[in-house]
């Protein structure tokens, strides 16, 4: 069995997240917390076997949790692995989290069989980074020169809500998709109208296609 326990922000997110784990025979979560200091603090009465932990916390954020837990791990002589969930891909954060000694980052919308098979991974010493680290997707490869002017006005975060709107999901579909709360994401979509000039959705969308995502 292996003891699993959830740092995240969120209590939807965190409550779907056990959810989640508990429905695979092999996993048990131990324990939940909603800070960087309760993680550290579960972390070092729980002993437990994988610290799936949300890349930003209020407190102290995830990387500088993963570094006090991998002193713990050694203090205490308890293998204590780090594997990280982040909404969005950041090359900071990615490169940040190896030197903090983390097992693995990923983002989050992973499915229940993905998830769960990241955390045996790392259970069983192998680091687990979702591929998309390696892949270049915020960038479009094949778009005209007037769309990539267009969509260069836009974060990297809200290239990848634009995708999810030309793949056809609704508002709602991306929240839960993204682990974000449906205020965010309308937050993100207002600010992709203003800065491209669109007046709906299906506009965002119809550029995006244009664009080649």
């Amino acid at each position: 069995m292996i003891n699993v326990l959830i740092a995240e922000d969120d209590l939807d997110v965190r409550t779907s997240l056990a959810s989640t784990l508990e429905s695979d025979p092999e996993i048990c979560v131990v324990g939940e917390a909603c800070d960087g200091f309760s993680v550290v603090k579960l972390a070092m009465s729980l002993l437990p076997d994988i610290i799936l932990m949300d890349i930003r916390m209020p407190g102290i954020d995830g990387l500088e949790a993963a570094k006090i837990i991998r002193a713990l791990s050694t203090a205490k002589k308890k293998e204590m692995r780090v594997l990280l969930l982040s909404t969005f891909y950041d090359d900071d954060y990615v490169q940040k989290s190896r030197e903090c000694g983390v097992y693995g980052y990923l983002l989050k919308g992973q499915t229940i069989s993905k998830l769960a098979n990241a955390i045996k991974s790392v259970a069983s010493d192998l680091m687990t980074f979702d591929r998309t680290i390696y892949e270049n997707q915020n960038t479009p490869a094949h778009y005209g020169t007037n769309q990539k002017s267009q969509l260069d006005l836009l974060s990297s975060n809200e290239i990848i809500i634009l995708k999810l709107i030309v793949s056809g999901k609704k508002n709602s579909e991306i929240a839960d998709e993204l682990y974000l709360s449906g205020g965010t994401v309308r937050n993100y979509v207002s600010s992709m109208l203003s800065k491209l000039d669109c007046k709906s959705s299906r506009e965002l969308a119809s550029l995006g296609t244009k664009a080649g995502l």
